[in-house]
């Protein structure tokens, strides 16, 4: 048994919340339902809160529509309230209430720059997944889990690994992967939904990327830039765009990936991939933002326009001197 495992503080009369960071990913949503999975059938409620679209490509996943908004936040007084993959309590936005108004926040991650902000921290860096670190912790309490939760949080581990292909994975990721496909992950819902089901537009959108992409710093560099305007009119939801600038990246020569993604008018994300030196972490932190060292992301305040300024001067500084920062 793991000494201090959070997931042995849950009780038969406790109300828990789960929240994850704003945007989410595959990571959070195969984390956050896999633990709402876990956990009904060890607490009396268990309130799953993120952003979720009906037109996700993760909406296959068992309870996605149990997902609870902002406007579902009530006056409960939760016992618990987990955090998951989320390296700043920042990070989820209209959630902060569900924070300061339960008894006692447990925070479980696997991102290098989580500062540590619950009264319980899990944080283990060398893991794939917030996926893979619950698929342990859940292991470790009782010898099984339910193929609902297996389901969601194989999810979780495929896409924070690239399909296993990330410097992430590891022995241990692989065991995880076993002992969930061994509990029923349904892996053929999996494969279809994320990899054999792309939607057209996505198709095209990709094409129009590829074709608008800008090479800098005698192309070791690629830049996507997309306005909220180009997303709509090619009715591409967010949460894929971390698919494109995971193709980009991977032409021949190129070592980071770059996109700019218009949040807001004034409100700029970014995202960062490289492949084998740069330190994407360390570059994200100059704009309070981080993540690992192939994958990490920021907001930064100011126009596309704006925020272009204010990134690639330094990026361009960094491979003149071909050293990560």
């Amino acid at each position: 048994m793991k000494q201090n495992n959070p997931l042995k503080l849950v009780k038969l009369e406790h109300r828990v919340a789960l929240v994850t960071h704003v945007h989410p990913d595959g990571d959070a949503y195969g984390s956050i339902l896999g633990l709402k999975h876990i956990l009904s059938e060890k607490a009396l409620l268990v309130d799953a809160f993120a952003d979720s679209d009906t037109q996700s490509k993760y909406s296959f996943l068992p309870s996605f529509s149990e997902l609870k908004g902002e406007d579902s936040i009530g006056d409960i007084e939760y016992d618990l309230c987990f955090v998951l993959d989320c390296g700043n309590k920042e990070r989820v936005y209209g959630f902060s209430s569900l924070l300061t108004s339960s008894k006692m926040v447990v925070n479980i991650d696997h991102h290098v720059s989580n500062i540590g902000f619950g009264q319980i921290d899990w944080v283990d860096s060398s893991a794939s997944s917030t996926s893979e670190i619950l698929t342990d912790l859940a292991s470790d309490v009782d010898d099984t889990v339910n193929a609902k939760a297996a389901t969601c949080l194989l999810t979780g581990i495929i896409m924070d690994t690239g399909s296993f292909l990330y410097d992430s994975t590891t022995k241990n990721t692989h065991i995880a992967t076993a002992f969930l496909l061994d509990q029923g992950a349904d892996h053929a819902a999996i494969r279809y939904h994320l990899f054999q089901n792309r939607p057209l537009q996505n198709v095209k959108f990709l094409g129009y990327l590829i074709d608008k992409m800008e090479l800098i710093s005698n192309n070791q560099v690629v830049l996507l830039t997309v306005s909220d305007e180009l997303l709509n009119s090619f009715n591409v939801a967010y949460e894929d765009l971390d698919e494109f600038i995971s193709y980009v990246r991977d032409i021949s020569g190129v070592e980071l990936a770059i996109i700019f993604k218009e949040l807001s008018p004034e409100e700029t994300k970014i995202s960062l991939r490289s492949k084998k030196w740069c330190d994407v972490n360390e570059l994200a932190s100059n704009f309070n933002g981080g993540g690992h060292e192939r994958a990490a992301g920021a907001v930064i305040q100011g126009t596309l326009d704006e925020a272009r300024e204010k990134l690639i001067p330094l990026v361009t500084s960094i491979f003149n001197g071909g050293q990560s920062v």
